[in-house]
């Protein structure tokens, strides 16, 4: 258990990792914002009170959402009387740029046309943060994702002269965050470069390695508290080198910090890690929390969970039993077929990704950029095979195999294999309507990677 709890911290997280357009979803960073809510309330780890954690994800990341979000924090720091307040926000998302305006721009999950009139501007969020006034302050921005939704071509934002890109550190609405006592503002890319998922799949390189040193990594031996001005140097050390080892490809974070160097959590629950101690990987499963072994009634409402929860009995929700495996957060995972074939998703796109990284043309960049695409797709598939497994697989080999096509160099292949996850895709619309949405992407980037 934790010796502590860091009972003065609080965070909002937000991904806006669906949106009511389909072709501006990114699915991959509600992995990553789960990720770190889950580290970030663990008792053994950072060791935030769950109460003191927000996460926004999906349609609760409208423009109304994040602005309610906002003020939520704002309440929570305000209710606090100990004066020694710390905040995190993280935001993932897609930004995008105004050369008229020369203002940048996140796109909530209520995007919609026209464009304009339903962006979210970053000094209207920034005045809001700035609002929320905390004693110190991190904001951890991931703005530009390869392998997200392009804003070029004949897309809904390339009419009104938008450019899909990060706002750089220097840049005005985040320059006005860094008034306060302690302040620091991590972005995960500099303007002109894009971020990118792991190989892998599971995680973004950026939330892999802030998750990394949330996680003790970023420490001295001994230390029982991670530093902020600890933690942006890890990260913005960290990420280039798995950027480049990954694809080739460079991913700089960026980051400023203005007044005092500040505690942002516990490090394992403030036990700090022993010599020779092995750290936590992000991707390893946490530790178990307590078990309750034991049936619990709720006589008919809904369970909701803060954080983790664990059940060794059943749980009974009004008409419905959960019996042995434990619903966690805000999913569910299954054991029986939809498990299964949530695995064998995972194990095509792996060859999918692979046989991408074989492609005969096409740069390093272009590369990345697809398997993110792919990484999304996963996602989605995953999701998709508790209710529709067979489809979701069939979906999965038809990407597979216009991979492998593209290793060959084939381009009518391409074409055809194409065609058909098209077609498994459209099979799976009424159930995830990002899932055509992406196979076009994905069937798009096979073809130019293969000119």
């Amino acid at each position: 258990m934790a010796t502590s709890l860091f009972s003065n911290g609080y965070a909002l997280i937000i991904a806006v990792n669906d949106n009511r357009n389909p072709a501006y979803a990114l699915p991959a960073v509600g992995r990553d914002a789960t990720a770190l809510r889950d580290v970030l309330v663990h008792p053994r780890r950072c060791a935030y009170p769950p109460g003191n954690v927000r996460l926004l994800l999906g349609s609760a990341a409208t423009r109304a959402g994040i602005q309610a979000g906002l003020a939520w924090l704002r309440e929570r720091i305000t209710a606090d009387q100990s004066g020694n307040a710390t905040a995190i926000l993280f935001y993932s998302g897609h930004g995008v740029y105004s050369p008229g305006d020369r203002s940048y721009y996140l796109l909530p999950y209520d995007t919609s046309a026209p464009l304009a009139a339903s962006l979210l501007r970053a000094t209207d969020l920034a005045a809001e943060i700035e609002q929320v006034q905390p004693r110190r302050l991190l904001v951890a921005l991931d703005c530009c994702h390869a392998g997200g939704m392009g804003i070029k071509g004949d897309d809904l934002a390339a009419g009104l002269g938008l450019q899909k890109m990060a706002a750089p550190a220097e840049a005005r609405p985040i320059a006005a965050l860094m008034q306060g006592q302690g302040r620091a503002v991590l972005s995960s890319s500099t303007a002109a470069e894009s971020s990118y998922i792991r190989p892998d799949r599971r995680m973004s390189i950026f939330t892999y390695h802030l998750v990394e040193a949330l996680t003790g990594h970023a420490q001295p031996q001994g230390a029982t508290e991670v530093l902020v001005s600890d933690l942006m140097g890890y990260v913005s050390r960290a990420v280039p080198g798995s950027a480049r080892a990954a694809y080739n490809v460079a991913q700089t974070p960026v980051y400023q910090m203005s007044g005092e160097n500040f505690p942002v959590a516990l490090v394992l629950g403030g036990a700090g890690a022993g010599k020779g101690q092995p750290l936590p990987d992000p991707l390893t499963a946490l530790p178990v929390a307590p078990v309750l072994q034991t049936t619990i009634h709720t006589g008919g409402g809904a369970y909701v969970s803060g954080g983790a929860f664990t059940a060794g009995g059943d749980i009974h929700l009004g008409a419905k039993t959960v019996g042995g495996d434990a619903a966690r957060a805000d999913k569910a995972v299954p054991s029986g077929n939809g498990g299964a074939a949530a695995a064998a998703i995972g194990a095509t796109m792996t060859q999918a990704a692979a046989a991408i990284q074989r492609a005969p043309r096409g740069d390093a960049a272009a590369r990345a950029e697809l398997n993110g695409l792919v990484g999304a797709l996963q996602i989605e598939l995953e999701a998709a095979a508790h209710d529709h497994a067979a489809a979701a697989r069939t979906a999965a080999r038809r990407l597979a195999e216009a991979a492998a096509a593209l290793a060959e160099g084939d381009g009518e292949m391409i074409a055809i294999r194409g065609r058909a996850l098209g077609r498994a895709a459209a099979a799976l619309a009424d159930d995830r309507t990002t899932i055509p949405a992406l196979a076009g992407q994905i069937t798009a980037a096979l073809a130019r990677l293969n000119e």
